[in-house]
C-alpha cells in the first residue's frame, strides 16, 4: 500500500470511528434508555456514564491526527474491561458491534503507529 493511500485510509478510518464513538458517547450521556438497561444487566449505572465520557473522549481523539494512536487504545481498554463480564447470557447478535469495532481500532492502531 503506498503512503498517499494509507495516509487517505487511516484518515477515514479515524474520523469516521471518531464520529461513531463520539455519536454513541454523547448518546449515552443524554439518556440512551436501551444501552443503560444492558448496562445494568452487568454492570452499575457508574460504568455506563463512564464509559460515555471515556466514547467522547476516544472519539474526538480519533478524529485528531496527533491524538490518533492514543484515542485507539484507550477505546480498546474499554472495550476489553467492558466485555470482561460472564458470557453465559452473551447473544451472538450483540457481540458482531464490538468485535468488528474493536478490529478497526486495531487496523487503526496498527497503520498509525507512532
Amino acid at each position: 500500500m503506498s503512503f498517499e493511500t494509507t495516509s487517505l485510509v487511516v484518515n477515514l478510518l479515524g474520523i469516521v470511528l471518531g464520529i461513531f464513538f463520539l455519536f454513541a458517547g454523547a448518546r449515552k450521556l443524554y439518556g440512551w434508555e436501551w444501552a443503560k438497561k444492558s448496562y445494568l444487566e452487568h454492570f452499575p449505572l457508574w460504568v455506563y456514564y463512564v464509559s460515555a465520557v471515556v466514547e467522547v473522549i476516544s472519539g474526538i481523539g480519533l478524529i485528531l491526527p496527533p491524538l490518533r494512536f492514543a484515542a485507539a487504545l484507550l477505546q480498546i481498554v474499554l472495550i476489553l474491561c467492558v466485555s470482561l463480564h460472564p458470557w453465559h447470557h452473551v447473544k451472538a447478535k450483540t457481540i458482531i458491534l464490538p468485535v468488528t469495532t474493536t478490529a478497526l481500532l486495531l487496523l487503526l492502531m496498527w497503520l498509525a503507529r507512532p
